[in-house]
């Protein structure tokens, strides 16, 4: 699928609603743009999607596994339920996407963009996202075990039942956040005590308390 034509006709093939029907797997769709396509439950295993554009697109169900695409643009894209384990979403964009149960483990989203995007109960555990923007993303019921949050925002995101047991969160913000009952900080390391406190009154568990003198410091309100 490397040859030009060969491309042009499959993403025509994929526009025109045909993508379901095709094993799209390690497909070359490099740049490729597939705004508001039809791709619920394709197979796109190992695909190139670098710096695609899936604005809109509905990838619900798909199977991504393995799939690179680094830099891609993912707003407002449904991948509810998706499989995008070990996938590499580095500096992807992708404000308000649905990921809403989509496995995600093991996926590198270094720098990924996904402010305002729906996580809910989606698999993160081992998950690189140091540096991602998570600000306002629901996180309800996701696991965040043994993941890379170093540099991480998770400002104002809802963080109620998620599980962040072991991750590392070395420079994440948790400022504005309304949202921690029953989130579970267990053996998390590196945890910013200017946010413990706060985490605390949240009713997040497990966090570690800070020392006295630090309790003073600005923490989410």
């Amino acid at each position: 699928m490397g040859h030009p034509s060969a491309k042009t006709a499959l993403i025509e093939r994929i526009r025109s609603g045909e993508a379901p029907f095709i094993d799209l797997s390690e497909a070359d769709l490099l740049r490729a743009d597939l705004q508001g396509v039809n791709l619920v439950g394709s197979k796109l295993g190992r695909a190139a999607l670098v710096l695609a554009n899936l604005r809109g697109a509905r990838l619900a169900g798909a199977d991504l596994h393995r799939a690179s695409l680094v830099g891609a643009v993912l707003e407002e894209t449904d991948l509810g339920a998706a499989c995008l384990r070990d996938a590499d979403l580095t500096a992807v964009s992708g404000g308000r996407a649905v990921l809403e149960k989509a496995d995600l483990s093991r996926a590198n989203l270094r720098g990924a963009d996904l402010g305002g995007a729906n996580l809910r109960e989606a698999d993160l555990s081992r998950t690189d996202l140091r540096g991602a923007n998570l600000r306002g993303a629901d996180l309800r019921g996701a696991n965040l075990r043994d993941s890379s949050l170093e540099e991480a925002c998770l400002s104002a995101a809802n963080l109620a039942g998620a599980d962040f047991s072991r991750s590392c969160l070395r420079g994440a913000a948790f400022d504005e956040t309304g949202e921690a009952a029953r989130a579970d900080f267990y053996e998390c390391r590196e945890l910013d005590p200017a946010w413990a406190s706060g985490l605390i009154e949240l009713g997040a568990l497990n966090v570690e308390p800070p020392p006295d003198r630090e309790r003073q410091l600005i923490s989410p309100q």
